[in-house]
Formats: structure tokens, sequence, C-alpha cells
């Protein structure tokens, strides 16, 4: 069987510098999957610049952590402070967090997207009252979702489109190259996941994440000529999670998870 890969650049509508980052690494060819977030000040412009980039695959990056909600503050208590912001509280009722997720899923395709798949921000799908609704969501629009290997709920294994391995690292650190090219070279037959966060940083990218430089640093990294060359010599093949389906990707397997990072 041949080895298939999804680099999946997460935050895409957070600020537009990462917008702009992670459409040069698709079209450098490194890049195929992104997952965008609805509700923050780079989404509009995420939306403009992606209607002329058809070959990115773009799913859902939902949120609970960052901003403010797409749905009303009122409708939704156990997510929000008293500014009607995301509370972080994590004391999240289910009805809660399925009535936001399927306003940010509304919203993505209200803009003309259609999504590729569903992953979350900070891997909030490891909690029960956010992997739930996740599951009822795909199941319902027959969408592929992120598999950590840290949900609570084992049916994301009858999920379509199920990846069997998956890499959440980052490659900012200084061994940021190494540990990609290790990453790549471990890649087995069957279909993976490789998530990064690029970007270039802007002036709206401080007003909305700690995370600033090293998104360039990861950039570069990804960037590098000779990880795509290592991709070549591997005989890896780059897809998006519109493909998945199509290569027989299943949950029958047992997923090999390399790394776990808290965002």
């Amino acid at each position: 069987m041949a080895k298939y890969l999804i680099i999946n650049a997460d935050d895409f509508g957070l600020a537009p510098g990462i917008n702009q980052a992670i459409i040069d690494l698709h079209q450098a060819g490194v890049v195929t999957s992104t997952s965008l977030m609805v509700n923050m000040p780079g989404f509009k412009d995420a939306v403009k610049r992606i209607r002329h980039v058809l070959t990115l695959g773009v799913g859902l990056h939902f949120n609970l952590s960052e901003g403010s909600p797409i749905a009303p503050p009122n409708w939704i208590p156990s997510l929000v402070d008293h500014k009607g912001k995301f509370s972080n509280s994590l004391d999240w009722d289910e009805s809660d967090v399925m009535t936001e997720l399927k306003a940010q899923m509304h919203r993505l395709q209200s803009a003309g997207i259609r999504p590729t798949h569903i992953d979350s921000h900070g891997f909030i799908q490891k909690r029960m009252a956010v992997c739930r609704p996740m599951l009822i969501l795909a199941r319902t629009l027959k969408l592929p979702m992120r598999r950590t290997g840290w949900e609570p709920d084992t049916r994301i294994n009858s999920l379509p489109g199920v990846v069997d391995n998956f890499y959440a690292n980052v490659y900012f650190e200084a061994d940021g190259k190494s540990l990609l090219l290790d990453n790549l070279h471990s890649v087995p037959d069957g279909i993976s996941e490789l998530i990064c966060h690029p970007g270039y940083v802007d002036e709206h990218l401080p007003k909305v994440s700690t995370w600033t430089e090293v998104r360039e640093v990861e950039y570069h990294v990804l960037a590098d000529p000779e990880v795509l060359q290592t991709i070549r010599e591997l005989k890896i093949r780059l897809i998006n999670y519109s493909q998945v389906r199509y290569l027989g990707g299943s949950a029958d397997k047992t997923i090999n998870v390399t790394s776990f990072l808290k965002l």
C-alpha cells in the first residue's frame, strides 16, 4: 500500500499573515489542507484569498477558546463570560457546544466553502462535551473528523475518512527541521495527518495570539526545499481530506500518535 499524507495547517482565519503563509506553502506544494477559524479577525480575509486557491482543502477548526462565539451569547451561557466572550472555564454544557458548533459550521458554509473535514482548536475534542457533538455533526454531514487519539468516544472510529496516523508536533524549536524530516521518514503505509502552524507576523497577529515569531520559524522549516525533496524521495503522496474516503480511509486500525501538544 502507498504512503499518503495530509499536511494540515491549523489556524487559517486567525490573521491575514497566517492566511497568506498557509496559501504560500500550499502553492509551494507542501501544505495540502487547512482548517478555518470562522470567528476570528482574519476570517473574511481567508475567505477572500481561498476563492482563488481551489486545490487547498478547507475544514472547520472548531474554536471555543479564542474570541467571541458566533451564536448569540444568551443561547450558550456555559461557554461565555459576562462580556459575551469565550470564558475558557471548561464547564461546558453539551447542548451549548452543539449550538455553537452548528453556528460555526453554518458560517463556514455560508461563505461558500465546502468543508473537507472537522477538527478542533487546542484539541478540545478530547473532552466528551465537545467530542460527542462533533461526532454527531461529522456523521450528519458525512465529513471526516480529525482523530487525535485522545478522544473519549471511540465512535470516531466509525466515521468516514478517519486517518491511521497523526503527527502533532511543532517545528519551531531548534531541532524543528530534523524533527519534521524524522516524521516524514516514519510515515507508514496508509493515510497519515501531520499538522503545522505556519504564519507571517503582521500587525494583527500579536493581538490574537501569543504565538508570533514562532509561526514564521515554522513557516521557514516547512518551506525548506529539503522538505519537499524528502517527500518526493520517500514517495509520499500528499492529499487532503476530500480524497481520503476514496483511498479506503477507515478506522479499523489503531491510530499511532507521535506526540501530544497542548496549544
